[in-house]
């Protein structure tokens, strides 16, 4: 293994292989217990993806520290906020993100010092942590059950964000269900991933950074999603896997720009974040001649993926079935009971090795969200079919109730993105009296067409009380996360004017 590739940098092409990253860690963890960090100290990482955020990842838990990972999309405020719920030390950043966690340490007393990937005039070079001279790991005692490695942080999407503790032994746990032959195995030496996603997303972080490295394959790094430097790292580097979501689906599927590159190396992208549109991932399918497309599901307080589809068993639109050491069932949110039929929604509740063992300072929310034996709540709708494959609907907070019916905005977005002319669609639930909520649909245009065609073209594809009752605007985008979850809550703010089609509720 040792000439073995590791990473690549999708910029710049240098090379770093498996006999130099272990060298380079050893050097990073000792350095970094030179300038003083000590066990469970916390370090944020808080950038756009560089190579070498795996040095960072490892060279923080190697020394029992806890690294927590901030969205590089973070105001200096909101990154405060996490600073200081975390007691955060030291600061690893990359320069297009120094001067917001400049404004940020000010505001936060524990936060000692920030450390640059790359050049700054006034910080630290994190290149001169891994070239410090070192033969040996530091010599620290971890207990994998206990010792927290990571916390990330929920995305906020139905409230405050909360800090996530997941042990070692979560991580670890994850990576050996990552890599069974069933679910993202690799060929160590021969498979090369693209990753573009935030790697200080759970999700990145995990799938697209430490699973590779793992299992003795090359990742080529990209700081971003930018559609032609991605598309060219493909090409030019012949990528195998690549970790995308669901704004990267329909981007291979409907934008010219993907005709002009040769993607045949790409083999099985693996998608999560949200439910995949089963016509998208068709036209993305056929389009690049996959073998197919996975998709998974998991979240922050699972340390990653905790359903993913078995490998070469597609079930476009299907999360797929739990990951192996993980136990699951739907819990009734009407009378709390376990279903035991097919076809019928509730709760996903999951139980296994990478469950969190809760969130950091609240416990009101660890003792709401984890049960006592050790299962999680999701907060997930979902149901599972005759072969046991899973299908979420919604989040339990996302279900649009009119008039005592449970409507899925998941469900109306997939109608509307199978319309030609729709690139991006969401749906949220608005208030409407004695009707209780209505669905209203935003949509970003692909080409043009006029808000009544779509209007009618959703209205003539749903049951009566589905129809889009509060109304339809066009808009210019979607908020979203990173990972390309929808941001529900700031879809109201998105009235830009362009047009706004309202439909008068009489009945």
């Amino acid at each position: 293994m040792v000439k073995t590739l590791f990473k690549i940098n999708g910029i710049t092409g240098q090379e770093t292989t498996f006999d130099q990253l272990e060298s380079e860690i050893i050097s990073t963890a000792t350095g970094f217990k030179n300038i003083g960090l000590q066990k469970n100290d916390l370090v944020c990482l808080y950038g756009t993806n560089r190579p070498e955020f795996a040095h960072v990842f490892c060279g923080v838990t190697a020394n029992g520290a806890i690294l927590t990972i901030a969205n590089s999309q973070l105001t200096a405020e909101e990154l405060a906020t996490q600073l200081y719920d975390t007691s955060t030390k030291f600061i690893i950043t990359t320069p297009d993100c120094v001067t917001k966690a400049n404004n940020a340490k000010v505001k936060v007393p524990s936060v000692k010092e920030i450390i640059v990937i790359g050049y700054s005039e006034f910080h630290r070079n994190f290149s001169d942590l891994i070239e410090t001279k070192a033969n040996q790991f530091p010599d620290v005692n971890i207990n994998p059950d206990t010792d927290t490695a990571l916390v990330p942080y929920s995305s906020g999407t139905t409230g405050l964000p909360k800090g996530v503790l997941l042990t070692h032994k979560n991580l670890v746990a994850e990576l050996c269900q990552l890599r069974h032959p069933t679910i993202i195995p690799f060929v160590s030496g021969e498979e090369k991933s693209v990753s573009c996603l935030p790697m200080v997303h759970i999700a990145g972080l995990m799938i697209g950074m430490l699973n590779p490295l793992s299992q003795g394959a090359a990742t080529v790094v990209l700081p971003r999603f930018e559609a032609e430097s991605y598309l060219k790292a493909i090409q030019n580097f012949r990528g195998t896997f690549s970790l995308i979501a669901p704004p990267l689906v329909n981007f291979f599927a409907k934008d010219p720009m993907v005709s002009k590159y040769d993607l045949s190396s790409l083999h099985t992208p693996y998608s999560g974040a949200a439910p995949l549109s089963k016509t998208l991932t068709e036209q993305m399918v056929h389009r690049l001649k996959l073998r197919g497309i996975r998709q998974g599901y998991g979240m922050s307080e699972t340390s990653g993926a905790i359903f993913t589809d078995p490998v070469g068993c597609y079930k476009y639109g299907s999360i797929g079935k739990p990951v192996p050491n993980t136990i699951s069932k739907l819990i009734d949110i009407e009378n709390g009971e376990t279903i035991t039929k097919a076809f019928e929604s509730g709760e996903i509740w999951a139980c296994g090795p990478q469950i969190t063992k809760g969130y950091l300072n609240n416990e009101e929310a660890t003792r709401r969200s984890i049960t006592e034996d050790g299962w999680i709540k999701t907060g997930d709708i979902a149901y599972y079919d005759d072969d046991g494959h899973y299908f979420v609907v919604d989040r339990l907070k996302d279900i649009i109730k009119y008039k005592g019916y449970q409507i899925s905005p998941t469900y109306l977005e997939s109608i509307l993105l199978s319309h030609e002319a729709v690139l991006e669609a969401a749906v949220i639930g608005v208030p409407a009296d004695v009707f209780g909520e209505v669905p209203k649909a935003y949509v970003v245009l692909k080409s043009h067409a006029e808000a009544t065609e779509i209007q009618k073209y959703i209205n003539e594809r749903v049951s009566p009380y589905k129809k889009l009752r509060g109304g339809l605007e066009i808009v210019d985008e979607i908020p979203k996360l990173p990972s390309g979850k929808i941001l529900r809550r700031k879809l109201p703010q998105t009235d830009n004017g362009k047009e706004n089609l309202k439909i008068t509720i009489n009945e």
